[in-house]
């Protein structure tokens, strides 16, 4: 019996249960004696590669980021794409001693020689398998491994813009049976942007915080959350003693006053006859204007608890020292939120708070590296994601000039129109901030476009059964429902609008458990 395959019954023996169940999974779990049991059976040694390591210590077979960056990886087979003979069996050289634990030639094989390492044997020249690799092709999807999407989905991030990747459908009616439609792309005016994050934060200088002016207890309540008010409406009523005794006073005052202004007019009189002497007009003109200063004093106090001037003159007609305060709105809004609870006795807590919604901010977080591009005044288009058709235009009114030394961002603020009251305080946004002046773009449905791994891509139909996950660079919508292409595509390219989800769903299949023996 070969090394080889007692180095396999070791491995089954430890695997047991677990090794089997893999198998199956990667296999499509076909019974022997099925017509595919043979190509599963081969499939089997190369699915899993067992391997064992020492405690905490790991290899490029279990760690992704110990691989040569650049070599293509054969997800299906867990070795280099270079060096899986079931996959590439046209590579193989049968002169060189090939490790089946590693996926590896064993001059090659540090793992099963440490020494090569440490330098003291070296593989075989780079440039050479390099050369070896421009030569893998997909004879499962029939394309280069380099380009198979399905194979290789990972090299998505990487692509540049007019760059794609491969898919290829089982059929050629595959495209007809899944309902996909093609459409070619319009010419519009678009312009250049910059796709941001933003949360819609209430207007702060449309927002106020409804205090009573004096401590007293809750007696009335007028509003709730919700309820739309006008400037100067009365929210709730406090029973204050100091208000009470602001009234008093100004009562008080304006008697005096009456009486001072009596006596002055009379001394007036009596000065003008020469009956009274010069000194006795002198005090009462002086406690006249002390009794003008005192109605004044406590006018303005009660104007400083929130009386208006008709609540005064209602005052001054009743002579009425209740102790009712009014608690009014500042301006025209919403109440937003509620404090007030019904005999509480209150001080400077706010029992309300007032916000006017016909405008919102859009705090935005903005890269370090892109911040250069935005300007104080620049537009914006902000989409939500419940009312993806809506489009909200607003204006940048504040670049922050510090910037967050952890996240390395830079605050923005942006102000946008309430359309249809749909915002709310806390949502999150999708923000393109407009950059430059309109040019012509190539218009596509919005369905169109896909993100994959933080890139956007279209698919492409290049054959009945071969389609290209193609990487673009969109725009702002010229229209609702639209985006706009500034490079990656032309106006002859047949691109995949109802149904471009379900090429996705091709697209990323083999990131979900899938792979090229499961088609």
């Amino acid at each position: 019996m070969s090394t080889t395959i007692l180095r396999w019954f070791r491995i089954l023996a430890v695997t047991g249960l677990l090794f089997t169940t893999a198998i199956l999974s990667a296999c499509g779990g076909e019974e022997p004696g099925s017509s595919t049991s043979g190509k599963a059976d081969q499939d089997t040694t190369a699915t899993l590669v067992a391997h064992r390591h020492e405690a905490g210590e790991t290899c490029f077979i279990c760690d992704p980021t110990k691989r040569e960056s650049g070599r293509l990886w054969c997800a299906e087979h867990s070795r280099y794409e270079d060096r899986c003979w079931i996959c590439q069996p046209q590579l193989q050289d049968a002169s060189r001693a090939y490790c089946e634990e590693h996926g590896l030639y064993e001059d090659e094989c540090h793992l099963c020689n440490p020494s090569l390492q440490s330098g003291a044997a070296t593989p075989p020249d780079a440039a050479a398998r390099g050369a070896a690799a421009d030569t893998l092709f997909c004879n499962e999807h029939n394309v280069p491994e380099a380009k198979c999407g399905i194979c290789q989905p990972q090299l998505a991030g990487g692509l540049a813009v007019g760059e794609s990747l491969k898919i290829r459908m089982p059929s050629a009616r595959s495209a007809e049976l899944a309902g996909l439609t093609l459409e070619h792309p319009n010419r519009g005016d678009a312009t250049a942007s910059l796709e941001l994050l933003g949360e819609v934060q209430y207007n702060e200088n449309k927002r106020a915080k409804v205090t009573p002016l004096a401590s007293g207890v809750l007696v009335d309540i007028r509003v709730d959350v919700g309820e739309s008010v006008e400037a100067g409406q009365v929210l709730a009523v406090v029973n204050s003693v100091g208000v009470a005794k602001a009234k008093s006073e100004h009562l008080s005052a304006l008697a005096q006053l009456d009486v001072k202004s009596a006596t002055y007019e009379r001394e007036q009189r009596l000065a003008e006859e020469n009956i009274a002497a010069r000194r006795d007009l002198q005090e009462a003109e002086a406690a006249h204007r002390l009794a003008v200063l005192s109605a004044r004093q406590t006018r303005q106090q009660l104007l400083n608890l929130g009386f208006s001037e008709s609540d005064i003159t209602a005052l001054e007609e009743t002579q009425s020292a209740s102790s009712d305060l009014f608690v009014r709105a500042p301006f025209a809004g919403t109440v937003v939120e509620r404090n007030a609870v019904l005999g509480e006795a209150v001080d400077s807590d706010a029992l309300f708070e007032i916000a006017d919604l016909s405008t919102m901010w859009i705090e935005l977080s903005v890269p370090e590296s892109q911040v250069f591009r935005l300007s104080q005044g620049g537009m914006i288009v902000a989409y939500i994601q419940a009312l993806p058709q809506l489009r909200i235009e607003g204006q940048i009114i504040w670049i922050s000039p510090q910037i967050d030394e952890t996240t390395r961002m830079v605050r923005a603020r942006a102000t946008v129109p309430n359309v249809q009251g749909v915002l709310r305080h806390g949502i999150f946004t999708k923000v393109d901030a407009i950059l430059g002046d309109p040019n012509e773009s190539l218009i596509l449905s919005r369905e169109s476009v896909h993100e994959i791994d933080g890139a956007t891509f279209v698919f492409v139909r290049e054959q009945a059964d071969l389609f290209a996950a193609r990487r673009v660079k969109v725009g702002p919508p010229a229209a609702p429902g639209t985006v706009a292409v500034l490079a990656g595509l032309t106006e002859a390219d047949p691109v995949v609008t109802r149904g471009s989800f379900t090429m996705k769903t091709e697209f990323l299949k083999s990131r979900l458990g899938a792979g090229c023996v499961d088609d």
